[in-house]
C-alpha cells in the first residue's frame, strides 16, 4: 500500500464534462465577482502585487514568519519591501508583533489560514480594524480552500490560493476579489512543469493498478517537473486540463471524505504520546492533512516513508524566518503533515494508524 505523494490522475476523469462555475465555500454571501486563474499560487501573488495593487517602491508588506519560501520569492519578484510578523502556537497572528510594525509605509498585510483553520474572534476584529484604516488584507487560503465560516475566513480585500495542493490536477491557482482585477494577457499555460507533472500523474495512476511497472519512470518525470517549477517563474494561465476538472468534480464528496479521515485519525491516535494534532477540528473546518507536532519529527518522517506513507513538512523555514520568530522556528522543527485526503478511506487510515502504533520511540 502506498499513501501520499503526488495526486494520481485517473484517465477516466479526463473524459468527464461539467459546467460547474468556480466556487469555494468562503464565497457564500460575499460578492467575489472578479476571478482570475494562474498556473501556481506564486504566480497569483506576483500578479496581484505587480499588476493589481501596484504599490510604490517604498511601500511595505508584512508577511508571517511561518511561511513558504515561494511566497517570499513572489514578493521579491514584485519588488516590494517586506518584514515578518510572528504567529502564535495556535497558528493565529501575533497581534502585538504586527502592532509594532505599523507605520506610514505599511500598506499590505499577508495572512495565511493554516491547515484548514480560520481566524479567531480577536484576530478577526484586529484585522478588520486595520482594514478599515486602508491597509490591504491579502488572505491566502491555500490550506483552507474548503473551510467555511460566516466571518472568519475569506474577508480579505483579495483572496488567493493554490488549487493543485487539493486536487488531481497538474496546476492551478486562483485570485479573487470584490475589487476589479484587470484581466491582463499572461503567458500560455503549458510549460516544462505542467507537461511533465501531468504525465507523471497519469503514469502514477496506472502504476497504482499495476505495481509491476517501473515506479522510477514517473518519479523521474516528477523530479523534472519540480526542477522546471523552480526555474521558470513566468506568470502563466491555468491549463485547460485543470480547468476541465474544476468544472466537473464533486466538491461535497471531497469535503466529506477528508473530514471523515481526519476525525478518524484524531480519535485513533489519542494514545500515541509522540504526536499531537495541531487542532481538534471545529465546525466548518476541512483539513489540509493530518497535521501533527512531533518532537522526533525527522525520525518519524523517515519511518513513515520506509513504510510507503509519504508525508510533507510545511514548512522548512528560510534562515530569515527562523531568526525572526521563535514560535515559527519551533513549529517548523516539529510539524508533519500526514496525508488523509479524498483518495483514501478507512483501509488506508487503519494502515497509517498501524504504522504509527508500531513506531519505536
Amino acid at each position: 500500500m502506498e499513501i501520499g505523494s503526488i495526486f494520481e490522475i485517473d484517465v477516466e476523469d479526463l473524459f468527464k464534462e461539467g459546467n460547474n462555475e468556480f466556487y469555494l465555500p468562503f464565497m457564500d454571501k460575499r460578492d467575489y465577482i472578479y476571478n482570475k486563474f494562474f498556473n501556481t499560487g506564486r504566480s497569483a501573488i506576483e500578479y496581484l502585487l505587480r499588476e493589481v495593487i501596484s504599490p510604490k517602491n517604498d511601500f511595505k508588506i508584512l508577511l508571517p514568519a511561518f511561511t513558504c519560501s515561494s511566497i517570499i520569492d513572489a514578493v521579491n519578484r514584485a519588488g516590494l519591501n517586506y518584514e515578518f510578523y510572528s504567529i502564535t502556537d495556535e497558528f493565529q497572528i501575533d497581534i502585538k508583533s504586527i502592532e509594532k510594525k505599523l507605520d506610514d509605509k505599511l500598506k499590505i498585510i499577508y495572512i495565511i489560514q493554516y491547515f484548514g483553520g480560520y481566524q479567531n474572534q480577536e484576530s478577526y476584529d484586529f484585522l478588520k480594524k486595520v482594514q478599515s484604516e486602508n491597509i490591504i488584507i491579502i488572505k491566502d487560503i491555500t490550506h483552507s480552500l474548503y473551510t467555511k465560516h460566516p466571518k472568519f475566513i475569506g474577508f480579505g480585500d483579495y483572496v488567493l490560493g493554490s488549487l493543485r495542493k487539493w486536487l488531481p490536477i497538474p496546476d492551478g491557482a486562483f485570485l479573487c476579489s470584490t475589487n476589479l482585477i484587470p484581466d491582463l494577457l499572461i503567458e500560455d499555460s503549458f510549460n516544462g512543469y505542467s507537461f511533465n507533472y501531468f504525465v507523471a500523474q497519469v503514469m502514477k495512476g496506472t502504476y497504482l493498478h499495476n505495481t509491476d511497472l517501473n515506479k522510477n519512470q514517473f518519479l523521474r518525470l516528477n523530479q523534472q517537473a519540480m526542477e522546471s517549477l523552480f526555474s521558470d517563474y513566468m506568470i502563466r494561465n491555468m491549463t485547460s486540463v485543470s480547468q476541465r476538472y474544476l468544472s466537473s468534480y464533486n466538491m461535497e464528496s471531497l469535503i466529506e471524505q477528508r473530514v471523515k479521515n481526519y476525525d478518524y485519525l484524531v480519535e485513533k491516535t489519542k494514545k500515541l504520546s509522540f504526536i499531537k494534532p495541531i487542532f481538534v477540528r471545529q465546525k466548518g473546518q476541512v483539513p489540509f492533512g493530518f497535521v501533527v507536532l512531533c518532537d522526533q519529527r525527522d525520525k518519524v518522517f523517515k519511518y513513515l516513508i520506509d513504510n510507503d506513507i509519504y508525508c510533507n513538512i510545511h514548512w522548512k523555514l528560510t534562515h530569515d524566518c527562523s531568526n525572526t520568530d521563535e514560535v515559527s522556528e519551533k513549529l517548523s522543527k516539529k510539524i508533519l503533515t500526514i496525508p488523509c485526503d479524498q483518495r483514501y478511506g478507512k483501509k488506508e487510515m487503519d494502515y497509517i494508524i498501524h504504522v504509527l502504533e508500531t513506531y519505536d520511540e
